[in-house]
């Protein structure tokens, strides 16, 4: 999902959850499901020319989300305890 799909679904109130992972060898991804006719459907933030899109930090999540309108979101940082930032 590109970000252009993701702030039409954000104004249309149809994004039931976004979940932040992290993945040691690329960064932070995003998870998104939103409500279609045929119940829910979860996909991830992809780059404009394709492939799962990666955030270095959580605040650039954080501040990409926010442009969007969408203030909340889960963060799974499984694989993370004992790291130093």
């Amino acid at each position: 999902m590109q970000l252009s799909k993701l702030k039409v679904l954000a104004e249309a109130g149809a994004v039931c959850d976004i979940e932040v992972n992290h993945d040691a060898a690329e960064g932070w991804t995003v998870q998104v499901t939103y409500a279609t006719r045929r119940g829910e459907r979860c996909e991830p933030l992809e780059r404009q020319r394709g492939g799962v899109r990666t955030f270095a930090t959580l605040d650039a999540v954080a501040r990409t989300l926010a442009g969007l309108g969408l203030s909340g979101f889960r963060v799974n940082a499984a694989g993370r305890a004992g790291e130093a930032e």
